[in-house]
């Protein structure tokens, strides 16, 4: 009787274990036109996103169902062929419960504590970025229309600010909360660039040498290293590229040679940088013989669409390119996230300032060489 009683114990318990590793992932799919088509489990092998499963829509739903000793992350995929431009692919931290993905004309998930929090986080994404949008889109019909004024323009700006500033600190914070997960680490990889090198010090911070290891986050960790590297109050680091007639040309022709020189990464088909390229003009007109140099390093692709830009924005400093866009080696050398991007070195080859713009920069210019 005792061995039995043992035995049923011992069972039980085991069955309990058993029972805490099953989920159950529950898919439904709004749109009819799916009715028999593939939805495909997938997950990341290096840079690849490789099928490890593959199921079938029947009745406008799917499951999957398995067993997860430890939390991973999984792809959850329709057929991209259905509707090519319609969002049919998330994310999902695959973890012991029952786990609800609703394809409608918002993806939704939830049911797991990771997962509800990340829908939450997604969706409030969602309604930042409608947002911001419809703050770019009243300045540009105002643009367009010719009825921007200063104040208009100041109050857009706060706008932007505002919502731009309230999208970073969701990203950041959720990232930083979930990077011991795979789901967190999976953004983190994904966005590390939206995020500050202090804030992407911090997250690494909390992460393990394996995770450190990962060749992704090496580079991350490479292009931080580059940051403090060209830091201000640090010497500027010397490039060589090509200049419109193909000679090598070098930073350090110009820089530390006993004039500021304003460091401008831009390209033809950037239109922030064709926005603000007048203003450069301006400066270079005023300051040009006052110890004041510009050089442009574009990020174009093509030669002739980089000379054209140069004519068409009236820029008459020297330039410099590789061609090759954002795979260009000064992308990484100077830690660049986006364009325009400047960089404003003093007389002694010393960083004083980066990202001066518009007024800013005038009045940097007015602070270092009005006499």
């Amino acid at each position: 009787m005792k061995r039995t009683v043992f035995f049923l114990t011992v069972m039980a318990l085991l069955f309990s274990c058993q029972q805490g590793k099953n989920y159950t992932v529950k898919g439904k799919v709004a749109d009819p036109a799916y009715e028999g088509k593939n939805v495909y489990v997938q997950a990341i092998s290096g840079d690849e996103m490789v099928t490890v499963d593959t199921l079938t829509i029947t009745d406008n739903a799917f499951t999957l169902k398995g067993e997860a000793d430890t939390t991973v992350l999984r792809f959850i995929a329709l057929d991209e062929t259905v509707n090519p431009e319609k969002p049919s692919r998330i994310p999902v931290l695959v973890e012991p419960g029952t786990i609800e993905i609703n394809f409608d004309s918002v993806i939704t998930v939830k049911g797991t504590a990771v997962n509800n929090a990340y829908n939450d986080f997604r969706l409030h994404q969602r309604d930042l970025t409608t947002e911001i949008r419809s703050v770019v889109d009243q300045y540009n019909k105002a643009h367009s229309e010719g009825t921007i004024t200063d104040a208009l323009e100041k109050e857009i700006n706060v706008a932007y600010d505002r919502i731009s500033g309230e999208i970073d600190s969701l990203n950041f914070h959720f990232v930083k909360e979930n990077i011991k997960n795979d789901l967190g680490q999976y953004l983190f990889m994904a966005s590390a660039s939206m995020f500050s090198p202090e804030k992407q010090k911090e997250i690494l911070a909390l992460t393990d040498d394996e995770f450190k290891a990962n060749a992704n986050i090496q580079r991350i960790v490479e292009r931080l290293e580059n940051y403090e590297n060209v830091a201000v109050g640090k010497k500027f680091v010397d490039f060589t590229l090509k200049d419109p007639q193909g000679k090598d040309v070098s930073l350090s022709d110009y820089a530390g040679k006993g004039k500021v020189v304003l460091v401008d990464f831009w390209a033809s088909w950037c239109g922030p940088c064709r926005d603000e390229m007048p203003n450069v003009v301006e400066a270079y007109k005023k300051y040009k013989n006052k110890d004041f140099e510009v050089v442009g390093v574009s990020l174009d692709q093509e030669h002739e669409k980089w000379v054209k830009g140069i004519q068409d924005l009236q820029i008459t400093w020297p330039q410099m390119s590789d061609l090759n866009y954002w795979d260009s080696p000064v992308v990484n050398l100077y830690a660049i996230n986006g364009i325009p991007h400047t960089v404003l070195i003093g007389k002694d080859g010393t960083i004083i300032e980066k990202d001066l713009r518009g007024e800013e920069l005038h009045k940097k210019l007015d602070e270092l060489l009005a006499q």
